[in-house]
């Protein structure tokens, strides 16, 4: 069975389960530093914070399934405020990346890339933490460049990236 990566609406079943995989996710990368990478994910990814989303149209929660079954998500911001200061007329964003298998990454990163393209954006920009690797090579496997972003807080901890690409 094939993967595919399609938008979701929140909703109850969505956000547990949502919820539930970020707090695991961000657990695991963070390793013997559990406890940042579960404040991270009580901080952008309780079901509190997913709720909020459905009423804000320039944020669309992106998952990739096999057949009926949920296996990863991300979240796609349009947002002009979230997206500005980076050089481009219409960029969109992604972050809080929640993924559990690389494959995932790419058709969710593909996916995206469809997106952006339909509603004639002209970059993606990517937020990843510095130690999460398999996520970095990823992207720049698929030809997404490292920049330094204007508006970085000087000493974010834990360290982020920044990754763009034209499409």
């Amino acid at each position: 069975m094939s993967k595919v990566a399609k938008f979701v609406v929140i909703i109850n079943d969505n956000v547990v389960w949502m919820e539930e995989k970020a707090l695991k996710f961000y657990s695991d990368l963070f390793g013997t530093q559990k406890e940042i990478g579960e404040k991270y994910a009580q901080e952008n990814l309780s079901s509190q914070k997913l709720f909020r989303i459905q009423n804000d149209f320039s944020v669309e929660m992106l998952m990739a399934y096999e057949g009926e079954n949920p296996l990863s998500f991300l979240k796609l911001n349009s947002s002009r405020l979230a997206n500005q200061n980076l050089g481009a007329n219409k960029p969109i964003g992604v972050n809080h990346i929640v993924y559990f298998n690389p494959e995932d990454l790419v058709v969710l990163f593909k996916r995206a890339e469809e997106v952006a393209l339909q509603r004639k954006h002209d970059l993606i920009w990517v937020k990843a933490f510095e130690i999460d690797t398999v996520l970095t090579a990823t992207l720049k496997s698929l030809g997404y460049e490292e920049f330094k972003y204007e508006n970085d807080p000087e000493e974010e901890t834990p360290k982020q990236l920044y990754f763009k690409k034209s499409v």
